[in-house]
């Protein structure tokens, strides 16, 4: 049966129908805006730091020109013509010289830097450290590398820039004559990221994956770390990049881009809940307004459901079990409720039925023991036919032993059926008396091979008497006696969870699809005793009187090359028996 909506739910369904355009509508809306807002940041974000890392570079750039500067510079050359046998005067007025260039060219940048002079002909090293710097041959030999490089120790962290003389002294360090050493703190860094996040504009970092961060000095250390454990898995790319993260729970925009003088990444992240702050005020008001008003109006189809819908369920509900045979149901009134005399009513109606259907039941119960009798009257003629036929045949051949055997099995075959006490029998009472039958045909065809696997805890059922033997006696007949080739009889049992079933099909020529098909129709449908197939329609229709509609018989072919019966009893229809 279909069900119909209720009022409740259509009401509910109806402002639902005019609450979700809406609430799309402005979600669409707000989404947008959203969207407005962080490409703007984006592109603010982009433009800031570029500009800052534009500065750090040019810093940067002029640092690595005062090395070069140095390196040419003709009272730092002039070093590499010093001997050391040279008058004391003349070295320590050279010396002093050199001093004072590199301190000139230290000073002259926005920047204090460290400039250190080291010369081979002269095995001099001048320096503007304050500690006392001594040559040593080996000074820098493992250090000389292209570009800037970090170097950090417990005292502080610093970039280190060296110029050489000659050029290949990069790659060969042993063939350098002259060395210029430049290095600035990372203090200075620091300084400019402090002004830039100082103007608002974020919470700059320094970020290498090999070397760590260089921080501004507010900096939250905590995002920091998590910021870095999440470029350490997806690393930056070196132009400029803007993406959204989300950390402990919180929305990030990350921008960054990298130095090309340094070849750190300059990273810059802003939290979004913090910006969107007044916009997902303005929409949670908004659902929260939208929310409320959903309430009001499922609590207004509550009570038209509660008043109207109820009572009309539950006269539904009732009419259903009714119409599934429970006429006992009777509808306790509500009193003052509209639907009172609707209920006094179906009551009256409801015994009435009961009363009626009663009477009814009964004449049904007496109709159906009647035809179960005549049904099973119906087979002992058909099988005592064969039988005295066989008895007949077996005493012209003078086949006594066959003929004793036949009429010992007769004999208990009719001890069987005419016990009047009781119309069913135990499947293991069946069985037996299928092997007297069984034993006659071994007798008479001489070529029957019989496999039955029936589990012992199928043996303990309830069925009609006589219903494996049409089947057995069908498959011989039919099947196994016009084939000469054939002689295997198989019964098999099977119990799932909802039925039983047992098996019959044996190895004989098998049937066409049309003449299955019409054997199915006398099955099911035929009760002519001239016709093909009458005994399995008795047994068919004594299978669906007793053990309900979904119980019967199933015909189709069998993997033996034969016809397959299946003897099919639905477990709950056995509390009839």
């Amino acid at each position: 049966m279909n069900r119909r909506l209720t009022i409740f739910v259509k009401v509910v369904v109806l402002v639902l129908g005019l609450l979700i355009p809406v609430i799309a509508l402005y979600a669409y809306s707000n989404q947008q805006s959203v969207s407005v807002i962080k490409d703007e940041i984006r592109e603010m974000n982009f433009s800031k730091l570029v500009f800052l890392l534009h500065q750090m570079d040019a810093q940067i750039q002029q640092l690595s020109t005062n090395s070069l500067t140095m390196i040419n510079d003709p009272a730092v050359r002039e070093l590499n013509y010093m001997e050391e046998s040279e008058e004391f005067s003349e070295w320590k007025k050279l010396m002093g010289m050199v001093q004072d260039h590199i301190n000139l060219q230290a000073s002259m940048s926005g920047w204090v830097s460290d400039i250190t002079v080291w010369s081979k002909q002269a095995r001099a090293v001048v320096s503007t450290d304050k500690r006392t710097v001594l040559y040593d041959e080996t000074m820098f030999a493992d250090q000389l590398a292209r570009g800037w490089r970090f170097k950090q120790d417990t005292e502080k962290s610093a970039f280190v820039w060296f110029s050489v003389l000659p050029l290949s002294a990069y790659e060969q360090p042993d063939e350098a004559r002259m060395i210029v050493r430049i290095s600035f703190s990372t203090a200075y860094l620091q300084n400019m990221l402090d002004g830039y996040k100082a103007n608002g504009n974020g919470n700059p970092f320094l970020y290498h994956p090999e070397f760590g961060v260089v921080t501004n000095r507010t900096a939250d250390q905590d995002d920091i770390r998590e910021l870095s454990r999440f470029l350490s898995q997806h690393p930056p790319k070196p132009a400029v990049e803007a993406q959204t993260v989300e950390l402990n729970g919180q929305e990030f925009m990350v921008s960054s881009i990298q130095s090309q003088s340094l070849g750190w990444h300059l990273v810059d992240f802003v939290p979004m809940d913090t910006v969107l702050a007044p916009i997902n005020k303005s929409r949670n008001l908004f659902y929260i307004s939208t929310l409320v008003l959903l309430c009001m109006s499922v609590l207004a189809s509550f009570v038209l459901y509660r008043n109207v819908q109820v009572p009309i369920r539950k006269l539904i509900r009732n009419v259903q079990r009714i119409r599934k045979g429970d006429y006992s149901t009777r509808i306790k009134g509500d009193g003052g409720s509209e639907f009172s005399y609707l209920f006094q009513l179906f009551n009256e109606m409801s015994q009435e039925i009961e009363q009626l259907v009663g009477k009814v039941y009964v004449e049904q119960l007496r109709s159906k023991e009647a035809m179960l009798k005549q049904l099973q009257s119906q087979i002992n003629p058909h099988f005592l036919y064969n039988c005295l036929f066989y008895i007949k045949s077996m005493a012209r051949l003078g086949d006594e032993e066959a003929v004793v055997a036949m009429s010992l099995s007769l004999g208990e075959y009719f001890r069987y059926t005419t016990r009047l006490g009781k119309q069913t029998a135990t499947l293991q009472e069946e069985m037996d008396m299928l092997g007297h039958y069984l034993a006659i045909q071994k007798m008479r065809l001489g070529r029957l091979d019989c496999r039955i696997e029936i589990p012992d805890k199928l043996l303990t059922i309830e069925l009609p008497r006589l219903i494996l033997q049409p089947i057995v006696e069908n498959a011989l007949v039919h099947g196994i006696e016009p084939c000469e080739s054939a002689g295997l009889l198989r019964l098999t049992g099977v119990d799932e969870a909802g039925e039983y079933r047992i098996v019959v099909e044996d190895d004989g020529s098998g049937m066409e699809e049309e003449a299955m098909d019409k054997l199915e129709q006398h099955v099911m449908y035929s009760s002519s005793e001239g016709e093909s197939g009458y005994g399995l329609w008795n047994v068919n229709q004594r299978l669906k009187l007793i053990f309900g509609k979904q119980s019967g018989l199933i015909l189709s072919s069998s993997d033996l090359g034969g016809l397959k019966v299946t003897v099919t009893i639905r477990k709950e229809g056995m509390d009839d028996v």
